[in-house]
């Protein structure tokens, strides 16, 4: 009997799909033809990308376990639904199955072709899509049209072995998992403190920052520090060995210099500060950059979860792969490790502080993720913090919270803020610069001197911000009723150069003992009385001097020395052993400054710094200056301060006028009173560019701002006339 016709006529061919052993034959050589192109199209992409950059993970804290289950999903699972899509298709018809295979493996050879172009540095959009074309037409014929193509695609499929091995056995990531959860700690006997144990570092906090020339504190510009000195003792002479912040924060830790690679964790330096006292005490710290305490003392932050990690792979695998204005609709990756496309920036990106490029690394985007530098990845943590917490508010806000938390229970604080670190704008009373000049580029010119000595005043500003902390950190712990038993110690983790043509924080022979040298003041428990050192000491030297005066016993070996059992110390400062040559640095910062110690005095500089502070009412006020002004802070002024706490204490604008010749140096006037130079100007067309920082003369609500240019005449008795500049 026939089954195949009706009436006599030939069925109409309908769908015929594959069934039992005819589908697992298809799905199993056409699976090893996509498991083959995806190790190349996917897989080695991303886990030689994420095995070159653990900071992802770092910052993530990502554990063990799903760091393998990452790399086995980003392995599988592309090959599992193209597989999956071929089978689902070949079932339903046998020719759909072909046609779905053929699109997954054009599609896979375009992709290769993508990556292997970004790779080159090619990326011209019409020519990278015309290039990826070409190679998925290319590979889908190679594979469906001869037998060696296919066998070549299948053979690949072993090399999925290879790249998973590779990120889990032999890459940077792989040494994190190598590294696991325990240290060697060591020997520790400690016996528990009679009062809280507090570790204060501020980052950037050169020590000559604080001094006069006479090597005493400036008091009138940082009562707080003063305070601290009186009933501390204050080692002028100390210095940091590094000038980078995550090999200085961990030498403070554990006393010990760095290797090449150090990572400024715990599994890479166990015997720190944490492992030293955390058996004994409980532990609140708060870390920017290390992270050191381990979790058996310390709650860890909350892990990410493993679809975050999937989700932030995702995203950077289309910066791997896409031309360059296919990449511009995807997620920002220049600014963290991770979290893509979260919406937690804090709106103020001219508050943002960059410790990690200004610390030496690469400053690139990350979305090259090249992973070739230690620093970024030491900087990892930091990085993917939220962007609201790496604002100068932000921290000054957090170094209160953990003050606040110390009460006269034994117990250990450790806080390392990024403060006064620049950018330079917040001023004791919390209120932030509207306008930041940018740093000039060192070496910088002579004729920058203007620019640079502008960022000494900010950041002088801001270190008076981190000031007003410390006198509400001493306030607070007088309050605990221990303070006679508290060990403080208060330092920075390295200082920075403001010497002209070597400023900022690249060492060289003329700068370094201003880069390297730091805060550091230590109170002992039972200490009532302030005590000045002068002999050589480092940042080296906290954690066995808080080993000593806690009666500590370890075995363990310091790069540092006590500070209070009379030993020496075996390690060479890298900087002048005689507290002179600092005393020199604070002299030839002062005569930048010579009209004073106050905040006012900041302000007095140039030619005419001895008027400001005066009212203009106490001058003559002549003619209108031939130059014009155009002051770009007008709306500013309307009403002070604006809501989000910015003041103007940078004022900018440019002047014209007097037939494009250069202008003097300018007194700035504040309702009233003259506050501050203009100067360092840049030529903009006809007009000159200024920029001007003031004291603070401002008050609630609408201020006014004018321009005078300074007239002097006579010889004994000088007298001044103003002339105020149009605008």
């Amino acid at each position: 009997m026939s089954t195949g016709q009706t009436g006599g006529e030939p069925a109409p061919r309908g769908l015929q799909g594959l069934r039992g052993a005819a589908l697992a034959r298809a799905v199993w050589h056409r699976g090893a033809v996509v498991l083959g192109l995806t190790g190349l199209a996917v897989a080695q992409p991303l886990l030689d990308l994420f095995g070159r950059n653990p900071q992802f993970f770092i910052a993530g804290n990502y554990s063990d376990g799903q760091i393998v289950v990452f790399a086995l999903l980003i392995t599988l699972v592309p090959p599992v639904v193209g597989t999956a899509a071929i089978a689902l298709a070949s079932f339903v018809d046998r020719r759909l199955g072909t046609v779905v295979f053929a699109a997954v493996v054009a599609a896979l050879g375009g992709t290769i072709a993508l990556a292997v172009l970004r790779t080159v540095g090619v990326d011209r959009d019409l020519f990278v899509v015309a290039a990826a074309v070409a190679a998925a037409l290319a590979v889908a014929v190679l594979v469906l049209r001869t037998r060696p193509g296919r066998l070549f695609a299948s053979y690949l499929a072993v090399a999925n072995a290879l790249f998973l091995g590779v990120f889990v056995f032999a890459s940077p990531t792989a040494e994190l998992l190598a590294a696991g959860a325990d240290g060697d700690v060591g020997q520790v006997q400690v016996a528990r403190p009679q009062g809280p144990v507090v570790v204060i570092v501020l980052d950037e906090l050169p020590a000559i920052t604080l001094m006069r020339p006479d090597g005493s504190i400036n008091s009138e510009r940082y009562p707080g520090f003063a305070e601290l000195a009186a009933t501390s003792t204050w080692f002028r002479n100390a210095s940091s060995p590094y000038a980078n912040t995550h090999f200085a924060v961990p030498s403070i830790l554990t006393g010990r210099l760095g290797q090449k690679g150090d990572l400024p964790t715990y599994g890479d330096r166990p015997r720190n500060l944490f492992t030293l006292l955390g058996g004994a005490m409980p532990v609140q710290r708060y870390e920017i950059v290390s992270d050191m305490c381990p979790p058996a003392i310390c709650a860890p932050p909350p892990r990410q979860p493993l679809g975050q990690a999937i989700e932030d792979a995702a995203v950077v695998y289309g910066h791997r792969v896409l031309p360059e204005d296919l990449r511009g609709s995807l997620p920002d990756i220049s600014q963290s490790w991770g979290s893509y496309g979260s919406d937690d920036g804090a709106g103020e990106d001219d508050d943002q502080i960059t410790i990690d490029s200004a610390a030496g690394t690469t400053g690139e985007n990350p979305s090259d993720w090249s992973g070739d530098t230690d620093a970024e990845r030491a900087y990892a943590k930091w990085r993917h913090l939220d962007d609201a917490e790496k604002t100068a508010r932000r921290q000054a806000a957090i170094l209160q919270e953990q003050i606040a938390q110390i009460t006269a229970t034994p117990s250990l604080h450790f806080v390392h803020v990024a403060l006064p670190h620049g950018p330079w704008m917040l001023n004791r009373s919390g209120y932030r610069s509207t306008l930041v000049p940018e740093l000039p580029k060192s070496p910088v010119k002579p004729s920058q001197e203007f620019a640079v000595r502008q960022q000494y005043q900010l950041h002088s500003m801001q270190v008076g911000a981190a000031d007003a902390l410390v006198a509400d950190m001493l306030e607070h712990l007088r309050s605990t009723g221990a303070w006679e038993e508290t060990l403080l110690v208060v330092a920075g983790d390295h200082g920075t150069s403001f010497s002209v043509p070597n400023v900022w924080r690249k060492i060289t022979d003329e700068n370094r003992d201003e880069v390297l040298r730091s805060a550091l003041f230590i109170k002992a428990p039972g200490q009532t009385h302030g005590m000045i050192r002068d002999d050589p000491a480092q940042t080296l030297d906290i954690v066995p001097s808080v080993a000593d005066l806690l009666g500590a016993r370890t075995n363990w070996e310091f790069d540092g020395h006590s500070l209070f059992d009379g030993t020496l110390p075996h390690t060479p400062p890298k900087v002048s052993t005689d507290v002179n040559s600092a005393f020199a640095i604070a002299e030839r910062r002062a005569e930048w400054f010579p009209h004073g110690d106050d905040w006012i005095g900041l302000a007095a500089i140039g030619e005419d710094g001895d008027l400001v502070g005066s009212e203009v009412a106490d001058h003559t006020v002549g003619r209108r200056s031939g130059y014009r002004l155009r002051l770009a802070q007008r709306n500013v002024l309307e009403k002070l301060p604006w809501g989000d706490g910015r003041m103007p204490y940078v004022l900018s604008g440019q002047i014209s006028g007097n037939g494009g010749d250069r202008p003097p140096e300018l007194l700035v006037a504040v309702n009233g009173y003259l506050a501050g130079v203009a100067g360092g100007y840049v030529r903009h067309g006809d007009a000159w560019e200024f920029t001007a920082y003031v004291a603070d003369f401002y008050e609630p609500g609408r201020n006014e701002v004018e321009l005078y240019e300074v007239e002097r005449s006579g010889r004994g008795s000088v007298s001044v006339t103003l002339h105020a500049l149009d605008g």
